[in-house]
């Protein structure tokens, strides 16, 4: 591997590079845009504590007085346990770095064993990614490509054997029975079992790939150098990028949060993790940790964990190397969603093992505060999907105040509030080429099955039953596969369990009208005026009730007007004789996955109008 180091060189790339600086441009400033706007929140909240108790002194009772305190009390409870954490983990990081792009060239490289997860998949969707592996620019005798089949199917070790006749680097393993605990990594830990019989045994790297992750042909000599140019580094790992999104990611699947933002923040402050496929890491490094925990679903974040307490380090290398695919279809989309919550749970569970007792408290508290904000925040924001209608349906005022110049005042430390906020979203939507909205990651259509995820898991481990599985519930049914509109209905309403939406924005709906009513009973223009602004209209709330309706109803559009979803093949190029294909530029075109801003804008102007309006009539 000291040879190979010799090797390495920095990829002159001028595209490459104008990309990374303008990205790194608006990330720098995200972790002053997130204190900003802890700062801010928390000024607004005090003031309005203040005016609240104002308000109570100066006579307000009964039901306005109720509805005022658990308007708050809904403000405080999202600001507290997930959205000021956050922001101030952020405001932490400093600033964001990228690792440079590095090429190992020449034909002195270290062997690598790549494994390729199988477990059931479609038949083309792995033969693509075996194609497109043993097809990577890396010396062949440098690389072994092991498909580990979890689902012990005959057809897929007939059609590799008809590969291994050309390519003698391609190997099948399978456990021989289907295995019911945390697929994953078992599998990949019998796939390290395994490649040690191997002829000459085991290499000194090891490579995984995700059934659909197609890896570009420089895949391995981009990530390769890292780990051989710092000795201190056991992992390196490129973002997951997705090439069959719909257009305009209605479901917002392309986790360009995650990998623009939170990745390269992290991995300035050495605290980046293995982002689960496309990773390199060395042999003796998972060995001196056992191997790939399989105490957590999420068997990427633990290994992250356990090798950073073994004093390794891992990378985040900022350079698209491979393509995989998002789920066709809601219901596998919400199946991924409900495993991801359970897996970030089962990651804190985790710590309990013997094998975590190594881990720093600073890295002990890493795998505890995502769990615990996220547990946190859903069964707020599920509280509040069901506190909100009834705030609204009461008719009274969300805000309490004592003289229109408290009022005023709120408007004026909200607005700034807002406008931090979403300076720190409009830097994130740079620094993602517009792939958020500029209102930020909204998904409160998920927050009931999310908490039933949780609920299970939390269920479970009081009772004894240990990490539950959470494997595919048998739920394959696709809205579109239906041929009537009550087919489709059926699907949707009940199979899905959409009519918990149905039921939010018919509830969101009768509130804002009672609300309204409420208001326009008060008398001449200006109480009404001020009881509009001060009911449905006020802004905290307005934006609470416009963005829920309108995230609630993504599950409904995209169940009955669903959006195209092009056949994996058209945004593929395939080469005709050798069946090689990789995803073209329409696949690749970030323009054509923006999501639209639209809502966006509406309620921003809102915001900006309501608050001038108040601060200039009040």
């Amino acid at each position: 591997m000291n040879k190979a180091a010799a090797n390495v060189q920095l990829l002159d790339d001028p595209s490459a590079k104008k990309r990374a600086l303008h990205q790194l441009q608006y990330m720098h400033r995200i972790p002053k845009a997130a204190l900003a706007s802890i700062l801010s929140s928390w000024l607004y909240l005090g003031y309005a504590f203040r005016c609240l108790l104002d308000a109570q002194a100066a006579g307000l009772s009964g039901t306005p007085l109720k509805v005022a305190w658990l308007s708050y009390a809904l403000h405080l409870g999202q600001a507290i346990p997930a959205g000021t954490p956050h922001l101030l983990a952020l405001s932490a990081m400093g600033k964001a770095r990228r690792q440079p792009l590095l090429r190992l060239n020449g034909q002195v490289t270290p062997r690598v064993d790549i494994f390729i997860t199988y477990c059931g998949e479609e038949m083309d969707v792995l033969m693509d990614t075996v194609r497109a592996t043993i097809a990577i620019d890396y010396p062949p005798d440098s690389y072994r490509v092991i498909v580990l089949d979890d689902s012990v199917s005959v057809a897929v070790e007939t059609e590799l054997r008809k590969l291994e006749a050309g390519h003698g680097q391609i190997y099948y393993s399978t456990r021989g029975t289907k295995p019911t605990t945390h697929t994953k990594a078992g599998n990949l830990n019998h796939g390290l079992k395994y490649v040690s019989g191997l002829p000459g045994g085991a290499s000194d790297l090891v490579a995984v790939l995700d059934v659909d992750m197609i890896p570009s042909p420089h895949w391995l000599r981009a990530m390769v150098p890292h780990l051989l140019v710092d000795s201190k580094v056991a992992l390196a790992n490129p973002p997951q990028r997705q090439y069959n999104i719909p257009d305009g990611d209605p479901l917002g699947q392309s986790m360009d949060v995650l990998f623009d933002v939170m990745e390269p923040l992290k991995d300035a402050t050495n605290s980046a993790w293995c982002c689960g496929t496309g990773f390199v890491v060395r042999r003796d490094a998972l060995d001196g940790i056992g191997g790939i925990p399989e105490e957590s679903i999420n068997e990427d974040i633990l290994t992250s964990f356990f090798l950073k307490a073994a004093g390794w380090e891992i990378v985040y290398v900022h350079e698209d190397v491979q393509w995989g695919l998002v789920p066709a279809s809601i219901s596998t989309h919400l199946k991924q969603q409900k495993r991801t919550f359970a897996g970030i749970a089962s990651t804190a569970a985790a710590l309990l093992n013997p094998r975590a007792q190594t881990m720093t408290p600073e890295e002990k508290y890493g795998a505890i505060f995502p769990a615990f904000a996220i547990a946190i925040s859903v069964a707020i924001n599920m509280a509040a999907m069901i506190v909100l209608p009834l705030l609204l349906l009461s008719g009274a005022p969300l805000v309490a105040y004592s003289t229109n110049s408290q009022l005023r005042a709120m408007s004026v430390l909200f607005l700034i509030k807002f406008l931090a906020i979403f300076s720190y979203d409009y830097l994130a939507t740079q620094a993602t080429n517009f792939h958020l909205s500029l209102l930020g990651v909204v998904a409160c259509w998920t927050i009931p099955f999310q908490f039933m995820t949780l609920a299970r898991f939390a269920l479970s481990i009081m009772t004894g039953g240990g990490v539950p599985l959470f494997t595919p519930s048998g739920l394959n049914i696709d809205v579109r596969a239906a041929k009537t509109f009550s087919g489709r209905m059926k699907a949707a309403l009940w199979d899905h369990g959409f009519v918990i939406h149905v039921a939010v924005i018919a509830s969101l709906c009768s509130g804002v009208i009672a609300s309204l009513v409420a208001a326009y009973r008060t008398g001449n223009p200006r109480d009404i005026w001020i009881a509009l602004f001060t009911r449905a209209g006020w802004p905290p709330i307005f934006l609470a009730w416009f963005t829920s309706v309108l995230d609630c109803w993504t599950p409904l559009s995209y169940s009955f007007n669903p959006p195209k979803v092009m056949a994996r093949n058209t945004l593929m190029d395939r080469d005709p004789k050798t069946l090689l294909a990789y995803p073209n530029r329409q696949a690749k075109d970030q323009l054509r996955v923006r999501p639209s801003q639209t809502s966006a804008m509406i309620a921003i102007m809102y915001c900006l109008g309501a608050c001038g309006l108040a601060i200039y009539s009040l």
